[in-house]
């Protein structure tokens, strides 16, 4: 097919910016971060089980909602979308991050796509290429935490549902990814149904859908989150067991204390002002964050894109009450439920961090692009300055993360212990492990388990043996250094260097990793 010029040329520019976001996404992908972060950890080790033995590492069948923490749940898509990579590449750390590099790259493509729909070309490349250097998506494409594949499955979701509001089999198709949300994130039960209600309302109103086809969109969306709705429904009424289906298993948490994070649940007036102040703060303020979500000089957007984001939004919601076409206002009225489903999840979940509102952050960036695209219609002048501030920020960020970052990352994503551990266990004479909880920036012996298991490619089987209880030992110098010569005996200590000052008896540094020892007894 014979293309024009122009057309060559938007192609050229539309595969040039995916290239450049995939190559950025690549660069030391698996070592930087370097190490493992402990949910990364969880979810990995449930991922290795159920690629070996088709359940998690406590040998429950096919979950719909991890155990993980016991006291605390973890989603179970991620993990689920790591098996295939396991499968074929094995267990490490690069197969661990696949799906999240994978998702992210395929959602730089759809933030055009969707944004061509709503708005205009310029727009939509403005956006794909804010999308490509943005640190919240770059930061988060780089490891895996079950919450984050959250945004990307809802923004595929949201795109085929504005196909659909024109090709009624999109938006089919965009039900089941609707409702395979409830298993990347579980605020999902409260913020993507809310979404789709009000949007399927307002479709009734202006007959932009049919009730029928309102019904078989709510059967799908039903049928695919159900699963994931009677976990919840079974924890939060203790029901007291689980319910075991022939293809999967819908656990009863009886440790859990997840429900504590919904503000509704538990509600007070000072906590909606604190869950306010933290979603304002993050987001649109772009203030400091825990360290693998963002790097301060940065923030999640770039604090230039501060005005854009403003500008966009306020000229986006005044288009909307104005907007006669229904067609189009529908679609508007989309991606402002977008955003508004954002600002809710941040208000209602406890004192959000940039990975629990994340599903802010496309809405955000489409608007901060629409935000850019109105200043550069009203001021031309100003393009060249906006792109220099973007391109500046961006080098420096990327500067910033494979260096300072890079290095700073050995710490947060405990390189040291990984390595000490696995050290330790590869030294086959010593029957027992007494391994610290003291991860430097942490104290969490359930980290350091979750961890160890990851570091030793401890097996789920031999996890749930007494074998495993025997060799390994998960213990706390500062509180229990007289007692441990009782039981230590010539067993092998992995210890934090500040920890050797509690040992009050005669020991041996069999070796020094990092800023752990390898640490016998001497009797």
């Amino acid at each position: 097919m014979t293309m024009t010029m122009t057309a060559k040329k938007k192609k050229i520019l539309f595969w040039s910016i995916l290239a450049m976001a995939i190559i950025l996404r690549c660069i030391r992908f698996g070592s930087v971060p370097d190490g493992v972060n402990q949910d990364e950890a969880m979810g990995a080790v449930d991922a290795w089980a159920l690629s070996k033995y088709g359940t998690d590492r406590y040998g429950t069948f096919m979950p719909v909602h991890f155990e993980a923490w016991k006291y605390g749940q973890m989603s179970v898509l991620l993990s689920y979308c790591m098996v295939p990579f396991i499968k074929v590449f094995g267990f490490n750390t690069i197969t661990v991050r696949l799906p999240m590099l994978v998702a992210s790259c395929g959602a730089v493509a759809l933030v055009y796509l969707i944004t061509e729909n709503m708005f205009d070309e310029k727009t939509a490349f403005i956006a794909m290429a804010l999308t490509a250097v943005n640190p919240w998506q770059f930061m988060q494409s780089r490891w895996s935490l079950d919450c984050n594949l959250f945004p990307h499955v809802f923004l595929l979701a949201f795109y085929l549902l504005l196909l659909g509001l024109e090709k009624r089999r999109y938006l089919y198709l965009s039900m089941l990814f609707f409702g395979l949300t409830f298993y990347c994130y579980g605020i999902a039960a409260y913020s993507v149904t809310a979404f789709l209600f009000v949007l399927f309302i307002w479709c009734l109103w202006k007959k932009q859908l049919k009730f029928r086809e309102g019904l078989l969109c709510a059967v799908i969306f039903t049928l695919v989150a159900l699963p994931e709705v009677i976990v919840l429904a079974i924890n939060a009424l203790h029901y007291g067991k689980s319910i075991e289906m022939p293809f999967f298993t819908m656990q009863f948490f009886p440790d859990s204390i997840r429900s504590a994070d919904i503000l509704f649940l538990n509600f007070s007036f000072a906590q909606l002002g604190r869950n306010a102040w933290a979603l304002f703060s993050r987001v649109f303020l772009q203030l400091p964050d825990i360290f693998f979500n963002s790097i301060p000089a940065f923030g999640p957007l770039y604090h230039v894109s501060t005005p854009f984001v403003l500008i966009g939004i306020i000229v986006f919601t005044i288009r909307l009450f104005k907007e006669k076409q229904i067609e189009k206002q529908t679609q508007m009225l989309a991606l402002w439920g977008f955003l508004i489903t954002g600002i809710w999840v941040g208000l209602i979940t406890f004192e959000v961090n940039i990975n629990r509102v994340n599903i802010i952050f496309y809405p955000v960036i489409l608007l901060c692009a629409y935000g850019i695209s109105l200043v550069v219609d009203k001021f031309g002048k100003l393009f060249p300055v906006i792109v220099a501030a973007y391109a500046v920020s961006s080098v420096l960020f990327f500067t910033t993360y494979f260096t300072e970052y890079a290095e700073e990352s050995r710490y947060y994503y405990n390189r040291d212990f990984l390595d000490a551990v696995a050290e330790a266990d590869s030294m086959e004479e010593y029957d027992s492990l007494y391994i610290t909880g003291n991860l430097g920036w942490q104290f969490n012996q359930l980290a350091t388990e979750i961890l160890t298991q990851y570091a030793c490619r401890i097996d789920a089987r031999y996890y749930q043996s007494e074998d495993y209880a025997q060799r390994y030992h998960y213990i706390y110098p500062e509180k229990s250094g007289a007692e441990l010569a009782e039981f230590v005996g010539d067993g092998l200590m992995v210890l934090h260097e500040d920890e050797l000052q509690y040992l009050q008896f005669p020991y041996e540094v069999i070796d020094t990793v990092g800023s752990y020892s390898l640490v016998t007894a001497k009797f």
